[in-house]
């Protein structure tokens, strides 16, 4: 039994060297930069420090939160005014937020403090760097690469989503196929295609056989030595202190997790899926028929699908689709406004005979 859990366990070295290498996919440097702030194009708004915790995730809101409750006091005032906003998840909160100097200007002069800097280790080890050990706790992974992969799909996002397309049982077949998976993913998204580097760097390691991912390791342009890793554990802990240990809630995905007789869905399957719901709802307003006397009555059928259009959109499907069924909608759409219009100036026509 000691020898299982033995196994199972990651050395300090071997954490610190995956949060090295995801540090270097979020902010181009091996080492913790817990004032690096960007404004990312895709929504989510202010990415920040060690992690780039964003406003969308959540993350950010919780790290200042955490600094708040430690007795930060740089830049108090100006972050205690933004809690609430950071509470909230939506559009226009997320764009005025992400314009607020003054807000930015304290987030900056506040990584330099040790509050929030405890303040970014505590998120990170919650949010990130527990739930990656405990998955690989619980399905029996114990190689460097696979915490690293699983550590980085956790922060970038989507890691359960595309979790649950891979197959292979046993760790290295596994991890090989979840990298391919993703790396497929990624490169279905126009705005996700830049990042694929992350996916490329581990599948190239995989190549050369590189599992306890020995250093020197060239990630993304980036070296990073020995000398990085020392120098980092000597000025950040993993976990931070007073943080409970993690237990391992994640279910084991391999293969288990889906029915051996029900098929595996891929990219394109569920893309399709999604694109036929919003077809469905395109041919029930271009095909409505004359039973529609009145004006009323057709805004209110247009509403009803424009409904139904919305709820295909949160189902997932993909910005470049959302945007041209969108406009084949609106042109059928207008197309049967002006043709119920017509046909009510015919039928006026014959009343005046």
């Amino acid at each position: 039994m000691q020898d299982v859990e033995k196994r199972n366990m990651f050395s300090e070295i071997e954490k610190e060297k995956a949060l090295a290498i995801v540090r270097i996919f979020e902010t181009g440097r091996p080492k913790a930069r817990y004032d690096a702030l960007a404004v990312l194009n895709d929504g989510a708004g202010i990415s920040y420090g060690i992690f780039q915790f964003t406003h969308r995730s959540g993350a950010l809101g919780e790290v200042v939160k955490k600094y708040l409750e430690a007795g930060g006091e740089v830049g108090r005032e100006a972050l205690e005014k933004r809690v609430a906003k950071l509470a909230r998840t939506t559009r226009p909160t997320i764009e005025k937020v992400s314009v607020d100097m003054e807000f930015r200007r304290a987030l900056v002069a506040a990584a330099k403090t040790g509050e929030m800097r405890e303040a970014q280790r505590a998120v990170a080890y919650e949010r990130y760097v527990a739930p990656a050990e405990a998955f690989c706790k619980v399905n029996d992974f114990v190689t460097p690469l696979a915490l690293a992969a699983v550590l980085d799909g956790q922060v970038h996002g989507s890691f359960r989503r595309i979790a649950r397309l891979a197959q292979g049982g046993t760790e290295k077949p596994w991890i090989t196929d979840y990298l391919r998976q993703r790396d497929a993913w990624l490169r279905s998204f126009a705005r996700l295609r830049p990042t694929v580097y992350r996916t490329e760097f581990f599948l190239s390691e995989i190549a050369m056989k590189n599992w306890q991912l020995e250093l020197p390791l060239l990630v993304n342009g980036c070296e990073l030595r020995a000398e990085d890793i020392e120098e980092d554990r000597e000025a950040a802990d993993f976990p931070p202190a007073n943080l409970p240990e993690p237990t391992p809630e994640e279910p084991q995905i391999p293969a288990e997790d889906i029915p051996a007789d029900e098929p595996r869905p891929s990219m394109l399957d569920t893309a399709e899926a999604a694109f036929d719901r919003i077809d469905d709802v395109v041919t029930g307003i271009a095909t409505r028929t004359d039973r529609a006397k009145s004006l009323w009555t057709t805004i209110a059928g247009t509403l009803w699908q424009t409904v139904w259009a919305v709820v295909a959109f949160l189902a997932g499907v993909p910005r470049e689709i959302w945007i041209i069924t969108a406009l084949a909608a609106a042109i059928l759409t207008g197309m049967y406004l002006y043709r119920q219009i017509a046909l009510g100036k015919l039928r006026e026509k014959k009343e005046v005979k």
